[in-house]
């Protein structure tokens, strides 16, 4: 099952989140997010503005995603940016990380955004289910336009 998040679900994704700063250290990879401090600043700001999904199964949850609209590049382009996109070891290839993406991907075409940006995964795995979903490798990113402006 896949949620919105809400504020009682800061203890979980605080503690999702912790464990995947330390895969992507362990994988010679930066967390690009910010200090724990100031990461949960901003993951209050987008739990307020509904950007941000919980995963669960059997009520626990295993995974998340949090994502935000940005613009960049001249003239400036919208795009949604997931900076975090997470499951759990053990509860990785039951399509948990793609039921996630793909609640990102509606909310940037509902919103008619000209593009989706995507902080590069973890592992092969994770490379394979952006690809799936269309993404292309751009340095440490993953991107896929989703409509010319």
């Amino acid at each position: 099952m896949i949620r919105p998040a809400g504020p009682a679900d800061v203890p979980a994704l605080e503690r999702l989140a912790g464990a995947y700063r330390e895969e992507l250290e362990r994988a010679g990879r930066a967390y690009r997010g910010g200090e724990a401090a100031a990461w949960r600043t901003w993951l209050e700001r987008r739990l307020a503005a509904g950007d941000v999904r919980l995963a669960l199964t059997d009520g626990r949850p295993i995974g998340y995603a949090v994502w935000e609209v940005r613009r960049d590049g001249e003239p400036a382009v919208r795009e949604l940016h997931v900076t975090d996109l997470y499951v759990e070891p053990g509860d990785r290839g039951h399509r948990h990380g793609a039921g996630l993406l793909a609640r990102a991907l509606d909310r940037a075409r509902s919103d008619g955004l000209a593009r989706m940006v995507v902080d590069a995964g973890l592992d092969e795995r994770a490379d394979a289910l952006l690809d799936a979903f269309g993404f292309a490798p751009a340095d440490d990113r993953a991107r896929r336009v989703l409509s010319v402006r």
